[in-house]
């Protein structure tokens, strides 16, 4: 199992190593440096039929090193903590590095926000019990008609420290988990997946799990309904992160004449409707990723990208921001200490202060189509103002279900599409895309050409 004790080990090796990093780099007087250290534990369990299938465990150490010496940039990274490995990563940075700018943030503007605590690492054998509940809360929910086939939860820790030359430094450390879901739906064949990211384990609704599950899981158990035409859609969480996580370089900063976003947005320089505000969120108590800072040391903040369908800023890293004229905003991420920081969203998220409950989404159009799991990646042409969505759904008037609706096929002006968001719902959920974590609610969308 992954030890706690292990892991407050882990923390002290890297206050060492940074420690040894700086005594090889302050050798450079006219040079700027900086060091990364990070250090996790994962542990993976499966189960199967109630029983405990295999455990997996795997920890992780190791420091990138960026430095800038001499109108020269380098970068260098290694596994491990120790003597020699760190002296080799600090030589490899001084030794690959080439001209180029300083492609650090100056020290003036580093900082580390307030953070809220982290959860604790669950107990072993939690994973297992949580399988076993959750196996007896879907079969009590669907009389028996669904089935856990398999449970694979992920649990892990993780702590990093980042330091620089010029005597700035914060340090991080968190547990994460997260389950991937498996169920049976009756004789259908396959599975039906869920994935649930578990903010808190200790407070971890099983209930209210069961029910976002089987809920959704049942509804495919309807008989087969086609339609096509102009209808609204009631897009579930899951589809709608997919649609958000689409357009999300629209939300990163880039240079005027590859900028899709002016050729997207309608006359009043809307890109969608007014009930759609996005938000790229760093510090926030139950998200997916929380730190006190972005990649490269920017203080983690909340920064608005989409107000009532309005754009409002872009993210960008330090170096992006200069280049691409933007204000630096700590738009950075640090996917692990093999990489340097990057442009990129943390937590993209839609707000829902105003949103209503699914019911009343529901309750609101006659005739629906209510889109319940993509199919395939959401497809968005930014440069054409085009998209393409293919999921599956079920059809629904008057909130009584007429038809579960396998295969259905999306496509039009993604300009469109998004100003057509007649409102949003209160079910948030975090998602796990291609594109990084996306916290998103049902949404409603009016008068959208269906193909079956």
């Amino acid at each position: 199992m992954v030890r706690l004790e292990d892991f407050a080990q882990s923390r002290e090796a890297l206050n060492r190593a940074a420690v040894v990093c700086a005594d090889h780099l302050a050798r450079n007087r006219n040079g700027r440096w900086e060091v990364f250290a990070k250090s996790s534990l994962t542990r993976q369990v499966e189960v199967t039929g109630g029983r405990l299938r295999r455990t997996a465990e795997v920890a992780e150490s190791g420091v990138g090193i960026r430095l800038f010496v001499d109108g020269r940039a380098g970068f260098a990274a290694t596994s491990g903590l120790d003597g020699p490995a760190l002296r080799f990563a600090a030589e490899a940075a001084r030794s690959g590095a080439s001209p180029g700018s300083d492609p650090m943030p100056p020290a003036r503007l580093l900082g580390a926000g307030p953070v809220p605590p982290g959860p604790d690492l669950p107990p072993q054998g939690w994973a297992q019990h949580v399988a076993g509940e959750l196996a007896v809360a879907l079969g009590a929910l669907s009389g028996g008609r669904l089935q856990l086939a398999r449970a694979v939860v992920q649990e892990g820790c993780y702590a990093w420290l980042l330091t620089t030359g010029d005597g700035w430094s914060a340090d991080h450390s968190r547990t994460v988990a997260s389950m991937l879901v498996e169920v049976q739906v009756g004789e259908r064949p396959g599975v039906w997946r869920e994935w649930v990211h578990i903010a808190d384990p200790a407070i971890f609704d099983i209930e209210s799990v069961a029910g976002r599950i089987g809920n959704r899981a049942m509804l495919t158990r309807h008989r087969i309904v086609t339609d096509c035409g102009l209808h609204d859609l009631l897009l579930h969480p899951e589809v709608a992160a997919q649609l958000i996580a689409a357009i999300s370089p629209l939300f990163l900063a880039t240079t005027h004449d590859r900028d899709p976003l002016p050729r997207l947005l309608d006359r009043n320089g809307l890109l969608a409707a007014y009930a759609l505000t996005v938000v790229d969120e760093r510090a926030e108590a139950g998200s997916p990723v929380v730190s006190p800072c972005d990649g490269e040391g920017l203080p983690a903040r909340r920064t608005l990208l989409l107000e009532e369908g309005a754009p409002r800023h872009r993210v960008a890293s330090f170096a992006d921001a200069r280049r691409f004229d933007e204000l630096p905003r700590g738009g950075a991420v640090r996917l692990s200490y093999r990489d340097r920081p990057a442009t990129g969203l943390a937590n993209l998220r839609v707000v829902t202060e105003d949103g209503l409950p699914a019911g009343e989404l529901l309750a609101s159009s006659d005739r629906s189509l209510y889109l319940l799991r993509p199919l395939a990646p959401v497809i968005c042409d930014l440069a054409s103002d085009r998209y393409s969505l293919v999921a599956s759904g079920v059809w629904i008037e008057r909130q009584r279900v007429l038809g579960w609706h396998p295969v259905v096929e999306l496509r039009g002006g993604l300009g469109a599409l998004l100003r057509r968001i007649d409102a949003v719902g209160t079910d948030s959920c975090w998602f796990e895309t291609p594109r990084g974590f996306v916290g998103t609610p049902s949404l409603l969308i009016r008068r959208q050409p269906v193909v079956g």
